[in-house]
């Protein structure tokens, strides 16, 4: 695909969100037909969306991240960026796409770690999670509307949630099964911050375990999981996009609906 065509398809997924919550308003109304330009927008939304899903922001290990992935997953965590009267800010731009990559290639990493361990993901769990969904949603048509909002099939769906179980059972071996707080960390560290702690009135060592066991193992657990991801990192073949690449997918960005970075 050239550039050209690229950065047109990418800039047409933006209205996905805008066309799919309007087609849902309208045909609520059984009485009024959606005017023919509005499908055509739709259907060209939907070409755009997998166009997008063809252009390549990163590969691990020969595997590709998506435009489509990165730039979804750039807006799901801008808002944690935005501050009220701020206008756009580089620096900012560079740290959200960044750190949306970083999780994106930690993902990746992840299932590709969990499926060399041999582990699987039982289809009927998956089934269970989009029972849940269509459950949730209440009709077919909800659900349909959802995944049209969603820019995925039904079977892109069934990947994700592969996906996003995979994720966890490896991380559950690889992390949280290898972080332990032992209870003589957990006395000494009372022991350490107990001035600080009466502040807050006295408190007892029973009344501050809950706590510090908490706070030990918040520390432990993030510093298991940047060792492990670094092991990975270091053994994968791991090739970023193109500054004229990364261009396109700050520009997509900027553009589709929801909250934005600053």
């Amino acid at each position: 695909m050239n550039n050209a065509l690229k950065i047109t398809s990418m800039l047409l997924l933006v209205s996905l969100a805008f066309f799919a919550c309007k087609k849902s308003r309208e045909a609520e109304k059984p009485s009024v037909q959606l005017p023919p330009e509005h499908e055509k927008a739709v259907e060209a939304v939907k070409k755009s969306v997998e166009e997008s899903k063809k252009a390549t922001a990163a590969t691990v290990n020969g595997v590709p991240i998506t435009m489509f992935d990165l730039v979804r997953e750039m807006n799901a965590i801008a808002p944690q960026y935005m501050k009220p009267g701020k206008g756009k800010d580089p620096e900012v731009d560079k740290k959200v796409r960044k750190e949306a990559l970083d999780r994106l290639i930690y993902s990746e990493l992840a299932v590709q770690e969990a499926k060399k361990q041999g582990m699987a993901v039982p289809p009927q769990g998956i089934d269970r999670e989009i029972a849940n969904m269509k459950g949730s949603l209440k009709t077919e048509d909800a659900y349909k509307k959802k995944l049209l909002s969603l820019g995925v099939s039904e079977e892109e769906l069934r990947k994700q949630i592969e996906r996003s179980f995979l994720v966890s059972m490896i991380t559950e071996k690889e992390i949280f099964q290898k972080v332990h707080i032992s209870p003589e960390l957990v006395k000494k560290t009372y022991e350490k911050d107990k001035k600080s702690l009466k502040d807050h009135g006295e408190v007892t060592f029973e009344q501050a375990k809950p706590m510090i066991e908490e706070k030990l193992m918040t520390a432990a657990v993030q510093k298991r999981e940047d060792e492990w991801t670094n092991e990975l990192r270091k053994k994968a073949k791991i090739e970023i996009a193109d500054d004229e690449v990364q261009k396109q997918i700050h520009s997509l960005s900027e553009a589709q609906p929801g909250p934005k970075h600053p």
